[in-house]
């Protein structure tokens, strides 16, 4: 007798601007996280933050045991979820597989670049934490940890186009891409959110073959734009002067507020519609 297969939403969420708003509260969003417990639908965070910084809000909000980091530079499911890969888990309780090149090595062709050519940029590597702060908004702790990073650096670019152009050629020859996100760019490997998106979703598989998993990818910028197209279902979030990033996706829905009351109504909509 053949298995009926069952049908399941994988809510994979962007944070900043997107889950969350500009305070990194995420109250427009409450209660359809609720409906998200309610009915059992994995929410995974993808995001540009770090492992830290995600794991710290994942223990928060109670409900996600996968997160994506660093734009896909790392992976992170926790050894209570159904899952979890095979691995030894850190003291947080998460198993944790690098996918990307490591910051060290990002930053070693990028000082030597500035070095060597006079180019003018500045990132967290350069900063004291009072100094993320002042470029994040951050609070001590959640600047600590955003300070915490494996796999990318983001960079404020203070030089020319043409310089920038001379400069991430010369990145590239080394296998570092640049992505431009919300405040900074982030100098990263060849790593994205779809990769870390498709890895969370192949587990999902693994561990429930009978179930047939329809993706919700929800983000408001350039840096979620990929991720949107290749998910089933592509919220956009929107900005006070309007959308930022026009994905192609058939089965797309623009909320109608930005931040967390937009993904709010979106995904409580997506629940009751699915």
């Amino acid at each position: 007798m053949t298995q009926k297969t069952t049908r399941k939403i994988l809510v994979v969420t962007d944070l900043d601007s997107s889950l969350l708003d500009e305070d990194y509260g995420y109250a427009g969003a409450m209660a359809a996280l609720g409906e998200l417990r309610e009915h059992g639908i994995p929410l995974v965070l993808n995001s540009s933050k770090t492992y830290a910084e995600l794991r710290h809000l994942a223990q928060e909000l109670e409900q996600c045991y996968a997160v994506v980091a660093e734009n896909g530079g790392l992976v992170a499911v926790h050894r209570e979820s159904v899952i979890a890969p095979v691995g030894e888990a850190d003291a947080f309780g998460y198993i944790a597989q690098p996918a990307g090149m490591s910051r060290k090595e990002i930053l070693r062709y990028a000082h030597a670049l500035r070095e060597s050519e006079g180019y003018d940029f500045e990132g967290f590597s350069d900063w004291t934490v009072e100094q993320v702060i002042e470029h994040t908004g951050l609070s001590v702790a959640s600047a600590e940890l955003s300070m915490e990073r494996g796999t990318t650096e983001p960079i404020l670019w203070h030089g020319s186009e043409e310089e920038w152009g001379r400069f991430i050629s010369a990145m590239q020859s080394h296998g570092v891409k640049a992505l431009r996100g919300g405040r900074f760019i982030h100098l990263m490997g060849p790593v994205d959110k779809v990769q870390g998106m498709q890895k969370i979703t192949e587990l999902y598989q693994q561990a429930e073959p009978h179930t047939e998993w329809t993706v919700v990818a929800v983000g408001d910028s350039a840096n979620d734009k990929a991720m949107l197209e290749a998910a089933d279902i592509a919220v956009v979030i929107p900005h006070a002067d309007g959308p930022r990033v026009d994905p192609s996706n058939s089965h797309r829905i623009d909320a109608v507020h930005p931040g967390s009351k937009g993904w709010g109504e979106a995904v409580s909509k997506i629940i009751k519609n699915f």
